[in-house]
Formats: structure tokens, sequence, C-alpha cells
């Protein structure tokens, strides 16, 4: 039953967002269910699991602290946050095959670029989404995650699989899956996504393929509208006033912050924003932010604690890296596929205490 709650989980991953209605998105539910199986398993907790729970209790206690802010959409996000903790928790017990683990991610990322090319080839006009709070991207590639910043995030952390898949000696069908997520990444026109792209290429020494990377870019279609356009401005004025919105958010409650995850309400409380069926209204455009913004400089401090004790492989370390330096442009860190994504790789550390759940 929990293998095919599993492989479903898998499944939907590059559909997205076209799950999802109103507050609810199949894929969260898929997980939430895993969650439940997860636990009734009883499995043993991996030593770094009580960390992370004292970082759960941090955002539980804001949410009392505030419970003025708190309404179900609040306490949903928590109960997300902790079902997608449970990932690892599953993979490090029930999930033998580290090459099953890896081939998996490296396959949604593939899947998750051919959506997004036949979204580009049939339906590059979405500017009659804005209209349901998304954003009216034209002419980008933003798939099925209708978000050109998180589909090319995905895309990066495909990159970085494929990369480290060279050395192999399928290390020819590695190197062309990078260079076509490559290409499908250089479409999303996402410049955060762009630039840790270039920088892991960079630190691998992967000279010719930024070379490859910086052609590709060079010749794609410009001038077509402001999101195409790479030297645009209006989008870096907007994170701007965003990281000051949230830090204006953050010094109403330094300590405790307001509440995991109360920022549409102390918008509107605290901003008189009343734009709050935008989707970008429950997020920052720093996860850093966020963190303080919604767990003060206690939750802060507990996140990073839950980090240090994290057993790191290779992947798992490049691949945060890659997640954290992009979620400083936008909340790419609590985006619910990034975190299945470093989740499912924290699970391939098999420390686990003696005492079961």
């Amino acid at each position: 039953m929990d293998k095919i709650i599993f492989f479903t989980i898998l499944v939907l991953f590059p559909f997205g967002q076209l799950f999802k209605i109103g507050i609810f998105n199949l894929f969260d539910l898929v997980i939430l269910l895993l969650a439940i199986v997860t636990i009734f398993k009883k499995p043993k907790y991996p030593e770094w699991y009580r960390y992370f729970i004292y970082f759960i209790f941090a955002c539980a206690f804001s949410l009392l602290v505030n419970y003025k802010l708190v309404d179900i959409k609040s306490v949903l996000y928590l109960v997300r946050l902790i079902s997608y903790s449970l990932v690892a928790v599953y993979v490090s017990n029930y999930v033998s095959d580290k090459k099953t683990v890896i081939n998996s991610l490296l396959a949604v990322s593939i899947a998750s670029s051919v959506f997004g090319i036949l979204q580009y080839l049939i339906w590059s006009d979405l500017t009659a989404l804005k209209y349901l709070g998304w954003d009216d991207h034209l002419l980008r590639m933003v798939g099925t995650f209708l978000d050109p910043t998180y589909l090319g995030l995905i895309l990066v952390l495909g990159i970085i699989i494929a990369s480290e898949k060279f050395s192999t000696q399928r290390a020819m069908r590695s190197k062309l899956i990078m260079y076509f997520l490559l290409i499908s990444l250089a479409f999303t026109y996402s410049r955060s996504s762009y630039l840790i792209a270039s920088l892991f290429l960079l630190f691998q020494k992967k000279y010719l393929s930024i070379f490859i990377f910086i052609l590709i870019i060079l010749f794609l279609p410009k001038n077509i509208g402001e999101g195409t356009n790479l030297i645009r401005t209006a989008s870096g004025s907007g994170k701007l006033t965003n990281y000051s919105e949230t830090w204006q958010i953050f010094k109403k409650s330094p300590v405790y912050g307001i509440g995991f995850n109360n920022m549409c309400n102390a918008r509107k409380l605290y901003l008189s924003d009343t734009n709050l069926e935008s989707h970008a209204c429950n997020g920052s455009d720093s996860s850093i932010l966020f963190l303080l913004a919604t767990t003060g400089d206690v939750g802060l401090i507990l996140f990073i604690n839950f980090l240090l004790h994290v057993s790191k492989s290779q992947l798992l370390v490049t691949s945060f890296i890659a997640v954290l330096l992009h979620s400083l442009f936008t909340n790419s860190l609590f985006y619910p596929h990034i975190m299945f994504w470093l989740f499912y790789l924290v699970g391939l550390q098999r420390e686990v205490n003696s005492q079961r759940g």
C-alpha cells in the first residue's frame, strides 16, 4: 500500500499545480496520506528528526502567540510541513535502493521539462491566469508549475543529478540529459535559475557546458515581452519592495515571529494589503526572511540547528546550497515540490535511533 502511495507521489510531481483546487493540492494530500501510513508503520526515526521537531514546536508556539492571526490555512501549512518531513523518515526506513531514489528524481525533472516544452509550444500566452491569482507570463516556459522560477529550480536540481552521474559507465546518456535540461532551463528566462546553474557548472569546472549554455541564452527570442527581457528591472524592484514588507512584518514580532504561516493575514493587518487572492500573498521573495517573519529569531536558530544535525552526502549538500541560493530571490525552500525533493535526499541518510516512534 505504502509503495503505491509513494509511486503515486512521483507520478504526480511533474503535474505541478494542475491538480490544485483552492487551497488543496492533490500532491499535498497524497504526501499527507504517506505521512499517516508512515506513522502507523512505526518506523525508526533518524537522529536528526528530533531537532526538526524542536523547529516544529517553535512554529506551533508562534501560532499560539499570534492566535488572532491564525486561520485554517495557517494550521494546514504547518501540517503540510510535518507531512513532507516524514517523506525522509519513510525513505530512510523503507526505500533501500539509493540508485532508485536518484533515478526517480532525475526522471521527474525530465518529465517536468517535457511538460514545460509542451506548454511553451502549445500555450505560451498565460496572461489570462492573472485573474486566477497567478503571474501573467508571456512566451516563457512555466510548465505545469505555472511559474518559470520554480520550474527552473527543478531543472537545475535535475542538472545537478545528471552531472553527478557523469563518472558512471552511462556518462554519455547523463551528459545528453544534462544538456536537454540546460536547453529547457534557458526557455524559462529565470535569471535566478540561470545564476545557480552557472555557478554549479563553474564549480564543477564544466566550462564547455557553460559556454554552450551562454550561447543558447544569446540566441533566445528577445524583446517579445517584459518577462523575456533578461535586463528587466521591474521584477527586481518588486523583490526589493517585498523584502522591505517582509522585514516590516518581522519587526512586529522579532523573537517568535507572526506564526507559520500567517503571512497573508499579517499583510492585511500590518501592511493593509488587500490583494489576498494572489498566490504570492502567503510567501516572501526570500526564504530566510520568510523564516524570520513567521518564526522569528528562535525559529531560524532552531532550523539552522536541524540542518547542522543532518548527515550530508555530496549530492544533498550541493542540492541544498543550490536551493538556498535560489531562495534568496524567491521562497524556494518551502515550495512543496522542492521540500519533497530535499527531504527525499535527506532520507538517504540511514542513521536512525534505536527507539521506535
